[in-house]
């Protein structure tokens, strides 16, 4: 792309490469080629005196907002290329910690089309700690063709937006351990709901650091989903009667003006929140075989609530297939205990009914087989006669 004898490629591949440089301390030795030396000059003085909270400029303010625009704009050239030839120069902007930066270049890279062969340099930048990069992050997957890429796309599902950076949660608030190398996963983890997610980093195993602290498994999913099956109903029925109540509370509360943004955008949220914990929830507790194999279950701590032993504490272990790494999903109780003991109420009255109809079909099975035995009894017997008679009345025939 050429524009008054400007090769603008050339140019914001330089510029690209001068703010790279500049993370590495580099500025002095950055490559010639931009043939607009004041946006050079102008990304070098950011490096020089702006980069960072502590500013050695009055004009600093300026000077950042300037940078970082040259950089955006330089990012969209390439991108509008298309030619994959400046991928791996655009990719390595996701090191900036200008987070209109990393957004930016998670457009240039759509622009381009990613594929396949890019899926291992992609997976790490759906975790960045920041709502609406990983947002940008997921558009551009969507932008590009292969199959890895496709199930990386159904994997990454950003659920939070903003453009502040999340912290991951103190999983020991929760009296919950963590495997050592672990990295934690902003998207599929909320600690609202009980559900702290992360992937094995090198060769670590999550499996054999949660085998030493379980009380109880491995046990399939399944064979843990049915084995706890009252248990886990109790514990979404109170988590119901929750959202209810909460829904209820909101009804009576009156919508602030309008006209106050702050006031009114932070009752809309609560109104949201309402709905979403349980969706929340019941997107973290599914686990498709093309995403994550077959999850296995640990139980961490098992407690006796009312009449019944809940498993109050346990980690899913699975493999991410989209991640190409082990993962593994810490799980607790959110609710209290007298919620618990609320829905139990219900549900033993159900188990109760259950176990009834179950010796009913016992005993009417028992009562069919004995049937069945006696007809075949029977019948070998009229068989037996009827050959009998048979051979008899041949012999008095003299046959």
């Amino acid at each position: 792309m050429k524009q008054g004898g400007i090769d603008w490629a050339v140019a914001a591949i330089a510029l690209l490469a001068l703010w790279l440089a500049g993370f590495q301390g580099l500025v002095s030795a950055a490559p010639a080629g931009d043939a607009s030396s004041p946006r050079k000059e102008t990304v070098k003085k950011y490096f020089a005196n702006c980069r960072g909270t502590a500013a050695k400029d009055a004009t600093c303010d300026e000077t950042r907002k300037d940078a970082i625009n040259i950089l955006k704009e330089s990012l969209l050239t390439l991108g509008s290329t298309a030619d994959r030839a400046y991928l791996r120069d655009i990719i390595g902007m996701f090191k900036s910690e200008e987070v209109e930066l990393r957004i930016t270049t998670a457009d240039a890279i759509g622009m381009i089309g990613p594929q396949d062969q890019d899926v291992d340099a992609i997976i790490p930048l759906t975790n960045d700690p920041v709502p609406d990069v990983r947002q940008a992050v997921s558009q551009m997957i969507s932008r590009g063709k292969g199959n890895a890429l496709g199930l990386l796309k159904e994997r990454t599902i950003p659920v939070r937006a903003g453009r502040t950076p999340e912290t991951p949660a103190d999983a020991g608030k929760y009296s919950m351990p963590v495997a050592p190398d672990s990295t934690y996963l902003f998207d599929s983890s909320d600690a609202a709901v009980g559900r702290l997610s992360y992937v094995a980093k090198g060769k670590s195993d999550p499996a054999s650091f949660f085998k030493g602290k379980a009380k109880k498994g491995p046990f399939k999913l399944e064979e843990f989903q049915e084995k706890y099956r009252y248990q886990l109903q109790d514990e979404q029925e109170a988590l119901n009667q929750a959202q209810e109540a909460a829904g209820k509370k909101m009804e009576n509360v009156k919508p602030p003006d309008p006209t106050n943004v702050q006031a009114y955008t932070e009752y809309m949220e609560k109104i949201q929140s309402v709905g979403a914990r349980l969706g929340s929830r019941t997107y973290l507790d599914s686990y498709q075989a093309n995403l994550f194999g077959s999850p296995t279950v640990y139980v961490l701590e098992e407690r006796q609530i009312g009449q019944r032993s809940y498993p109050t504490r346990y980690v899913v272990l699975y493999q991410e297939q989209a991640l190409r790494k082990p993962g593994y999903r810490l799980a607790w109780i959110t609710v209290p205990d007298s919620a618990i003991k609320t829905a139990q109420a219900t549900s033993l009255a159900e188990e109760k009914e259950e176990l009834a109809n179950q010796k009913e079909q016992e005993v009417l099975k028992k009562r069919d087989a004995e049937l069945e035995a006696l007809t075949k009894k029977k019948d070998a017997a009229e068989k037996k006669q009827f050959k009998k008679g048979q051979e008899d009345l041949e012999k008095e025939l003299g046959f």
